[in-house]
């Protein structure tokens, strides 16, 4: 009997084994697969997380890029920004620079200044029509007994219909060269803007009318239009021979409209190729006189000015290298000439003479030491030469002061990368007296 008993607890419990480990798995299953599912929902909530940080970025992103007032509008600009059909965005921006220039040779004319106080102001009314605007201050007070000036230097609206195909009318910046676009003080090197993009291009260099833009898939940017152009009458400095004959939209004589056209070129990442042309009749049918007959008659006279300038920028890792040539003429300086010479005869009048021609050239180099934290320093060298009055007609005598070599060298300090701390040494080899050390601020937003 003992015997039975014990064969058959045998037997059960050799039946009864296989079941239990059986159990044993399907719970370890279990349990794997909830601990597997755990995994899944956190790496669910970091997506989703980040898509929603990712969604933040692009909306704080397109509402910085629709307030740049920029004449080179940006490929994120020219786009039709869907995301912002449902609410329209209203954004403001600004830059300022302050600087002190020490003359080494004649202290008397050191000075400080609050050079510019600027603030942007932008609409996009829908995911295509949007508003820019620059409204700019200049040396700190504008009265009738300060030097200081209020300018709007940009107005227009935009029309995106695609990256390539873009329409702007109102007041906006001429295409050229480098500064006379991007002219914040922490895109540019040097404590004054360049000589070459001040006394040939007259930056900033702005006109009224209407012009095309836009950007292809394959790196080209163009730019062109019909606008306002320049008025020779207001002509009034032979060193800077554009500065006080371009209109910026103030009154702006308009009997004769000009052309202008740019072409930029990114073949690759960090490279920029382009050039730039402006034209147009620019007596405008002798109008300043027909208003005053006090002033220079011009009548019977054509006047085509024509500017011009080729550019490249390459920027390989570190380094910054910058490259331009510009150069105008101004046609019948002549015949322009000979009625400015008997006004001054018979009135007593000095009045300055008019080029046939002027240039400039410049060539940058520039290294960006990266500090940490977004924190850089960049030591630059720029050699450029300019000559206002390249070519005279017969008669007038050319001043020495409107032609000059000059070095301009020191460092851009940017604790973050919207403010500059600058200080350079430029040196003038054929107007020493205007040797001088530069200091400034300068910040954008």
């Amino acid at each position: 009997m003992t015997r039975f008993v014990a064969l058959f607890a045998a037997t059960s419990l050799s039946c009864a084994t296989p079941a239990l480990a059986s159990e044993a798995s399907l719970k370890a299953e279990i349990a794997a697969l909830k601990a597997q599912l755990a995994v899944q929902a956190e790496q669910l909530a970091r997506l989703e997380a980040a898509t929603k940080a990712l969604a933040q970025s692009q909306a704080d992103t397109s509402s910085k890029v629709a307030a740049i007032p920029t004449g080179l509008p940006t490929e994120a600009a020219l786009a039709p920004v869907e995301s912002a059909a449902a609410t329209p965005a209203t954004t403001i921006g600004g830059y300022g620079e302050i600087s002190y220039n020490n003359y080494l040779k004649n202290s008397s004319r050191n000075e400080a200044d609050l050079k510019r106080f600027v603030l942007f102001f932008g609409h996009r009314f829908n995911e295509r029509l949007s508003f820019n605007s620059e409204v700019e201050i200049e040396h700190a007070i504008a009265s009738a007994d300060d030097p200081g000036e209020v300018e709007v230097e940009q107005a227009y609206l935009s029309y995106a219909f695609n990256p390539a195909f873009n329409v702007k009318a109102g007041l906006f910046l001429m295409p050229f060269g480098f500064i006379n676009r991007s002219h914040e003080p922490p895109t540019f090197f040097g404590v004054e803007r360049n000589e070459v993009e001040t006394r040939i291009i007259p930056s900033t260099y702005r006109e009224g009318g209407i012009g095309i833009f836009g950007t292809t898939s394959f790196g080209l940017s163009y730019d062109a239009g019909i606008t306002t152009g320049f008025n020779i009458a207001k002509f009034d400095d032979a060193g800077n021979p554009l500065g006080g004959s371009h209109q910026e939209l103030v009154l702006a004589k308009a009997s004769n409209l000009s052309v202008y056209g740019s072409l930029e070129y990114r073949p690759a990442p960090g490279l920029l190729i382009g050039g730039a042309i402006f034209a147009g009749n620019a007596t405008q049918k002798n109008a300043d006189f027909k208003a005053d007959t006090s002033l220079p008659d011009f009548s019977g006279i054509q006047s085509r000015v024509t500017l011009w300038d080729v550019h490249a920028r390459w920027q390989p890792g570190r380094f910054d290298f910058q490259g331009l040539y510009a150069r105008g003429s101004i046609n019948n300086a002549a015949a322009l000439n000979g009625v400015i010479t008997a006004y001054n005869t018979d009135n007593g009048a000095n009045r300055p003479l008019l080029p046939s021609a002027f240039y400039g050239w410049l060539a940058q180099g520039a290294y960006v030491l990266p500090l940490g934290n977004d924190v850089t320093l960049a030591p630059f060298v720029r050699y450029e030469k300019f000559n206002t009055q390249s070519r005279l007609s017969a008669g007038v005598v050319a001043d020495l002061a409107n032609r000059d070599k000059v070095l301009t060298t020191g460092l851009s300090f940017k604790p973050i990368p919207d403010v500059v701390i600058k200080a350079d040494y430029q040196k003038f080899f054929t107007n020493s007296e205007n040797d001088r050390l530069n200091f400034g601020i300068g910040y954008q937003f």
